[in-house]
């Protein structure tokens, strides 16, 4: 695949943002319960063509983490392989590794989130997606996903994980919601605890992390 150029990456135009998926609440996170894939990792995927796909973070990495104060992104014309490292969010500086949801080359990068970072935070399902794939192996990486209301039961299972090493010590405010920027908060619980513990669940002998 050839690479663009500098100019032709800034006059790229991304594609508009997906119309807001039907929406389950679990403690305060949002939930997609129609074509969004997760990740164990808490990337998601969308297909929005036989050769894109379309990846994100979810609510829950948002609300865990806070806002980032930037990202590192994944090169263009490179491949990612599903369940390996392929981007990273940076907060204070503070790294926070994420694991690609599909196997694919490198399309592009989502310009609005250069620009404005807090998209992702703010709206992680819409106009804060962070780049597009063209697939390798589509069928074989979807089946390893979360879908429909398979994303509601594991966010559930993950919002209860959190409570439990958040324990007595962590109130939980409003009626039972989880609070946004749970680490802003409650720095005591560690970040590279609550990254290994819901952001590189798959880490083994063989996993690779590079940015």
């Amino acid at each position: 695949m050839s690479r663009q150029t500098n100019v032709e990456k800034e006059r790229w135009e991304p594609p508009p943002a997906r119309s807001q998926p039907q929406m389950a609440e679990v403690f305060g996170f949002q939930v997609p319960t129609d074509t969004y894939y997760l990740h164990r990792g808490h990337t998601w995927a969308v297909v929005e063509s036989d050769d894109r796909v379309r990846v994100g973070l979810d609510d829950f990495s948002q609300k865990v983490l806070g806002p980032a104060d930037k990202f590192t992104f994944p090169e263009v014309g490179k491949i990612s392989r599903q369940d390996h490292v392929c981007m990273a969010l940076v907060r204070q500086k503070r790294i926070a590794a994420f694991l690609a949801p599909v196997d694919g080359i490198i399309e592009a990068i989502n310009p609005k989130v250069r620009r404005q970072l807090n998209l992702v935070h703010d709206d992680p399902y819409g106009e804060g997606w962070l780049f597009l794939v063209k697939p390798i192996n589509l069928q074989r990486n979807l089946d390893n996903l979360a879908f429909g209301e398979g994303n509601v039961e594991w966010i559930d299972l993950e919002a209860h994980r959190l409570l439990n090493l958040m324990g007595s010590t962590c109130t939980l405010p409003d009626g039972g919601s989880i609070i946004d920027d749970v680490f802003g908060h409650y720095p005591q619980l560690g970040w590279q605890a609550l990254e290994r513990e819901f952001f590189l669940p798959l880490t083994t002998k063989g996993w690779k992390r590079k940015l």
